[in-house]
């Protein structure tokens, strides 16, 4: 048996061009500014893949010639491919492909003991979300990741919130807590282990990867005359199809979409919000597209693949790529969050990967619109776990959620070092505790989806579609019980999913229940003179603004200092705001500085856009 993951094919998009490009004899490609290209041949690239995926390892001897020949037809062999012993076009596509992390030969590590649970009620705790997905979508395509599983065999799935479960799930990038690194967007996309204790039977997502549901952005459009119907990609528009976001035939630049097949019979659109055109990769840290952008003195309206030999499409940030060269990928397809799950929860019970290329535990990835498990895979996993018991089983579909259950344990610290791992009893909180009554909140930001509000040691949650004000409030002692009762700010970083909590001049690093801290801002690289961090607004690729009134920094996360040539002045960067804010966060893509009773909310291209009041628009308190 085994694990999947497989060949993807990205639709090249209809660009609609003012000016036609000029003709050329061959295909343009031009070198964009910080893209890194890698210089490692075609042998070498083999000799790693061989390596790293268990092949090389098993044919080791004094010829090495000889010795990767042999690996590369076990590889051929394994992976379905014509088995000639050599590096031939099929065999390096085939290593470009997309893939599960899990070696074809062994395992991560050696485990002990025969790798099946040896209960059948299997309990799975999600760690943290990726900011592509909506969570209430995230905890779908799991639920029916899992009911793949539990359609053909006597297991079934309960979530837990507390406690140890037996299948932990997060989203992490590059050296993300275990031995075996991610490598950035496309290439591994996830791996899982066997079960077992500890890390085993755990399944770990790459962030870096953009995760959908197999079919490009999942888009929830805002205005227009579709009532926030999703974009649906790719759709016509005068004849052309598109499928990313467009400014076609709209004089004032703003990227649309059609909510039908085809916008030029039907008439359905709605705007897409900026966050759904930020870029990936490229030079511009996660801006939005600007449409339309010239580009070799050409004008385009949508994404483009001209000036790449890849033929990826891409974009500019700013209004011509010729003068300002910032320009980043745009969303593609993505990859099946439900496939990809599926295939890493059969490694998480016990399947090893399959030679077959249409069994869900290949290794490669591909999309399948009608999924149904193959019979080698029905085969694998109920050769560990025997049979479903009653009615035979049923093509997976959408399905009902498993029981959810809340494991209430003892309070039990464990310290090691500055880390500390805390699972928490939660008392209830005086439901009287009203936050419309407060006049000034110590901080307020968005986490994991939801706008927290936090004042002297309590803190209310204001869901992103919440119509009312928050209820009873809960700790801060009961979720972060490292944090003090009153913080300055706090943000979520969209790559790894931690939270960070700035109090004076202390901070702390929350993963899931782990914290690291406190530790003092100067090991940042603030001057000893800040006090306090007041706001902080996280980016795309890994950097995050740090506020203290006149003056702002940006923050590496992942090196965690600050970049050179900072600190700025913030009315120089952001005018039109106070510079007497007690707080500065990000909320549905856009910049929120507090002063009072109120906000002032700033879009991507600083320009404040709405004043508003704390109390009705964001607490959503009723007016009286």
């Amino acid at each position: 048996m085994s694990v999947l993951t497989a060949l993807f094919v990205v639709g090249i998009l209809c660009v609609r061009s003012h000016c036609a490009p000029t003709p050329q004899k061959t295909p343009l490609s031009i070198i964009f500014p910080g893209e890194i290209r890698s210089n490692m041949s075609d042998v070498e690239m083999a000799e790693k893949y061989l390596h790293n995926f268990g092949y090389l390892a098993l044919e080791q001897g004094s010829d090495s010639h000889v010795s990767i020949r042999k690996a590369l037809a076990h590889m051929q062999r394994k992976l379905g491919l014509h088995e000639t012993g050599d590096l031939d076009q099929e065999t390096m596509d085939a290593m470009r492909a997309p893939r599960c992390g899990v070696p074809d030969i062994g395992n991560f590590n050696t485990f002990e003991g025969e790798l099946k649970w040896d209960h059948n009620d299997i309990t799975y705790r999600v760690q943290n979300y990726s900011p592509d997905l909506d969570p209430e979508v995230i905890d779908d395509a799991f639920v029916r990741a899992f009911d793949v599983w539990s359609q053909v065999t006597p297991l079934t799935f309960t979530r837990i919130y507390n406690g140890v479960p037996d299948i932990d799930i997060l989203f992490g990038s590059d050296n993300h807590g275990d031995p075996y690194p991610f490598d950035g967007k496309d290439g591994l996309l996830a791996h899982a282990y066997p079960p077992g204790p500890g890390v085993q039977g755990d399944a770990h997502f790459d962030d870096d990867e953009f995760w959908t549901l197999g079919t490009g952005v999942v888009v929830k459009t805002r205005f227009g005359n579709a009532d926030g119907a999703l974009c649906n990609f790719p759709f016509i528009f005068e004849s052309q199809s598109y499928s990313t976001c467009t400014s076609a035939g709209r004089s004032d630049g703003l990227p649309w979409c059609g909510t039908t097949s085809n916008y030029d019979q039907d008439k359905k659109y709605g705007f897409c919000p900026s966050e759904y055109t930020a870029v990936i990769g490229g030079n511009a840290q996660g801006d939005p597209c600007v449409f339309p952008f010239t580009f070799m003195d050409n004008t385009y309206d949508s994404c483009t693949s001209e000036g790449r030999g890849d033929r990826k499409l891409w974009c500019a940030t700013t209004s011509s790529y010729d003068r300002d060269r910032k320009w980043g990928f745009c969303p593609d397809r993505g990859y099946s969050l439900f496939l990809v799950a599926a295939h890493e929860f059969g490694h998480a019970l016990g399947l090893e990967h399959s030679d077959i290329q249409d069994a869900l535990m290949y290794p490669m990835y591909k999309y399948i619109s009608d999924f149904q498990l193959h019979s080698d895979d029905v085969q694998g996993i109920q050769y560990l776990y025997g049979p479903k018991q009653g009615p035979g089983p049923k093509p997976p579909g959408p399905t009902k959620k498993p029981s959810t259950t809340t494991t209430k344990k003892p309070t039990t610290t464990t310290t090691t070092a500055s880390t500390t791992t805390t699972t928490a009893s939660i008392d209830p909180v005086d439901p009287t505790q009203d936050a419309c009554n407060v006049k000034v909140f110590d901080a307020i930001a968005e986490l994991q989806g939801d706008l927290h509000f936090f004042k002297d040691g309590l803190y209310w949650k204001v869901p992103a579609k919440s119509q009312g004000p928050p209820k009873a409030p809960l700790r801060i002692a009961d979720t972060w019980p490292a944090l003090p009762d009153n913080i300055d700010t706090a943000f979520q970083d969209p790559a790894t999913k931690k939270i960070f909590f700035f109090a004076g001049r202390k901070f702390w690093q929350y993963t899931g229940s782990s914290v690291l801290g406190p530790r003092g801002i100067e090991k940042l690289g603030l001057d000893k003179d800040v006090q306090a961090v007041m706001g902080a607004i996280p980016r795309n690729n890994g950097k995050v603004l740090l506020f203290n009134g006149e003056k702002y920094w940006r923050m590496d996360v992942k090196a965690q200092t600050v970049d050179k040539d900072y600190p700025k002045n913030t009315d120089e960067e952001f005018a039109g705001v106070p510079t007497d804010f007690h707080d500065v966060f990000l909320y549905e893509g856009k910049y929120h500085f507090c002063q009072d009773r109120f906000f002032w909310r700033m879009t991507w291209r600083k320009q404040v856009d709405r004043v508003g009041y704390i109390k009705y628009d964001l607490l959503r308190c009723p007016e009286h």
